[in-house]
């Protein structure tokens, strides 16, 4: 039972303690993320996992035309670090907010390929509230790789934010389509289920007790 106890205790600290990484793969082209990333679906009805994280209506998934054959500027991507989809801004809005309700720690980090500023800021509180643990300013990047034939989004480079605490929302102040992102890594998330874990590390714990 002792064995039982420590083994649970293990389970529940690794899984409470997981990062995150989301790669744009598995969406149509043009479709919103929404809560696609949380146990819900996109826009167009994709569910990819739950990983806790949900985008407000202003993020949208282009797919490489390469790859697709469906050509527009979504998919006007090549060499990407992940697969073929990348996420965007969607026009008009100029502000897109990604929440993590569960929190996460240590720091964020995303690739990218921009033709535009933008600004990134990680909050303490949900939907860009609450305390300003961090921020970076993403600035254009010569976009000089080549297209894998086609793509002038082709050079990527890689923006990080460290910081104290627990942040629950990511904001992006930018242009619309001017830049996008793949492989974007939030730090340390308590995963789903981490807390029954736990308590059955105590339940199994209290029984050799008794």
């Amino acid at each position: 039972m002792h064995r039982l106890a420590s083994l649970a205790l293990c389970l529940a600290a690794a899984s409470a303690n997981a990062a995150v990484t989301i790669s744009y793969e598995g969406f149509q082209d043009t479709e919103m993320i929404l809560q696609a990333y949380a146990g819900g679906t996109g826009s167009m009805g994709s569910a990819i996992n739950n990983s806790g994280v949900l985008f407000s209506p202003d993020f949208q998934v282009g797919n490489d035309s390469d790859i697709t054959a469906n050509v527009g500027y979504w998919g006007d991507t090549a060499n990407e670090p992940d697969g073929m989809g990348t996420m965007y801004v969607l026009s008009p809005a100029n502000w897109g907010v990604i929440d993590v309700p569960a929190g996460f720690t240590t720091q964020w980090s995303t690739s990218y390929a921009a033709k535009a500023q933008c600004r990134i800021d990680v909050w303490s509180g949900p939907g860009g509230t609450g305390s300003l643990l961090g921020w970076t300013v993403i600035n254009p990047n010569a976009q000089t790789s080549g297209g894998d034939p086609n793509g002038s989004f082709n050079t990527w480079k890689v923006a990080t934010i460290p910081f104290a605490g627990t942040a629950m929302s990511v904001t992006y102040n930018g242009p619309s389509f001017d830049v996008r992102f793949d492989h974007m890594d939030f730090g340390l998330v308590p995963a789903p289920g981490a807390a029954s874990l736990a308590l059955l590390g105590g339940l199994a714990a209290l029984r050799r007790k008794r």
